[in-house]
This record gives C-alpha cells, sequence and structure tokens, in this order.
C-alpha cells in the first residue's frame, strides 16, 4: 500500500510541543502550525456535538464513544500501572475528551480506518487529583508527568489524549513500546529498525496530524489538540460526579 506524500515526510524531525500544560507557556507559544510541517489543513468543525448526559455537557466534554463508536475505549488506569501501582479511576470511568478534541479524534480515526486500523484509547481526560496522584506515583519526575503545583496537564483540560492503533477487530499491532514505557524507543523521533513499527508509527502520525494534533517527543502515544489555549481551564472529578 502506498502512503501519502504527506506521510513519508513525517519521517522528518518534527518541532512539537515539550509540555502539556493548559496555559500557554513560552515553549507553546513558538510552535509553528502543524500546516508548516506537512501542508495538511487541520479540519475546521462550524458545529460541535453536545453530549446526551447532562452533566458532561455542562462540564463541556463528551464521551468519546458517543462521538464515533468505532474507537475502541481501554483506559489503562483503571487497572494498576507502570507508573501508578493502584487504579487512578473506577472501572467504569469514561473516556471523555472536549467535544471538539472528540471530533479531531473522529477524523483521525476515518483517515486510520483507510489502513485497517482503529484508534484505541489508553486514556483522555485525567481529573486533576488522578494528575496528583499519578505525578507523585512517578517519584515527582517532571520529565514524564506534568507537575499539577507548577501548570496544569493537557488531560485534566480534556485536550490530550494517549492513544495506540489495532486492527479493526482490536487485535495488537507492532507499536514502538506499551504504555508509559519511558525509553528511548518511546521517544517520537526514535529510528526503529523493525518496518512494520515504524510504519505503523507513520500511519499514526499522519492521522493525528493530519487532524489537528501535535505529539509529544518523549511519548509517541501523547497527542494534544492544537486549540487547547481555547479551554485553559481543568475540569475537576466533582464536576461529573464520578
Amino acid at each position: 500500500m502506498k502512503f501519502p506524500k504527506h506521510l513519508i515526510t513525517l519521517s522528518l524531525p518534527l518541532i512539537c510541543l515539550a509540555v502539556c500544560y493548559c496555559a500557554p507557556t513560552q515553549i507553546e507559544t513558538a510552535v509553528p502550525s502543524v500546516s508548516e510541517f506537512v501542508k495538511i489543513k487541520p479540519p475546521h468543525f462550524s458545529k460541535l456535538p453536545t453530549s446526551s448526559n447532562p452533566k458532561y455537557a455542562i462540564a463541556n466534554l463528551i464521551e468519546i464513544s458517543e462521538v464515533d463508536p468505532s474507537i475502541i475505549i481501554h483506559l489503562q488506569y483503571t487497572r494498576p500501572s507502570r507508573v501508578a501501582k493502584s487504579p487512578l479511576y473506577s472501572k467504569n470511568f469514561p473516556a471523555l475528551l472536549r467535544p471538539e478534541t472528540a471530533l479531531r479524534l473522529k477524523h483521525a480515526n476515518n483517515i486510520v480506518k483507510k489502513y485497517g486500523l482503529r484508534i484505541k484509547i489508553w486514556d483522555a481526560y485525567r481529573p486533576p487529583s488522578a494528575q496528583m496522584k499519578l505525578f507523585n506515583a512517578s517519584g515527582r519526575d517532571e520529565r514524564f508527568v506534568a507537575n499539577p503545583e507548577r501548570a496544569a496537564s493537557q488531560h485534566s483540560c480534556g485536550t490530550a489524549v494517549d492513544i495506540t492503533l489495532v486492527k479493526a477487530n482490536g487485535n495488537a499491532i507492532p507499536m514502538p513500546t506499551g504504555f508509559d514505557v519511558f525509553t528511548p524507543q518511546a521517544s517520537s523521533f526514535y529510528n526503529h529498525s523493525d518496518p512494520v513499527v515504524a510504519k505503523n508509527l507513520k500511519i499514526l502520525q499522519y492521522a493525528m496530524h493530519s487532524s489537528g494534533f501535535h505529539h509529544l517527543p518523549r511519548e509517541w502515544w501523547h497527542y494534544i489538540d492544537i486549540n487547547y489555549k481555547n479551554y485553559p481551564d481543568t475540569v475537576p472529578l466533582s464536576a461529573i460526579n464520578l
């Protein structure tokens, strides 16, 4: 299968966001638009969906499955993980995003479907209280987990998502690493020797950049809505009454 020329372009180093804060930082304000990198104009949405759940609607969040039920949900923090040894969420915790971010994700999922794949969600909206627990569990390591005492995580604003790719039937495909594996191979720029892994990562990057997301350099799975500055406020857990 031939890749679009935009996809091949992604093999070149890209300058992207280095932090995932809601408030603009010096680094973030210097980041060029996605179109300057890959010559793709991200989609603009004239109308955004509203959650059918009144609590989520008031918080300006929506379940990803309500926007695109073909996206696979598998939240990693509903169970012990590599960083957090205890679950951060209840087993029935919903995968939520800002409506605009959810539409961007649907757009990306439609792209990967052309390759017989689907997006799988590892994490989406993360309450500030869960972010604090995660930061403490990391040993307060700001290289890999945003310090909520310094600036809010984009996850807590509903504009960041951790994802991977799977087959249409949900089966795993070769990707660079597992979730929260902070090795050199986790870098978005790592030169993978396995051509299948490299190809799958290019598909993911192409789909997400085309849909209006930046990626985080240290984590190939982490993407941020380019319009994150439109949603500067975190959403506390109490706002969705879980």
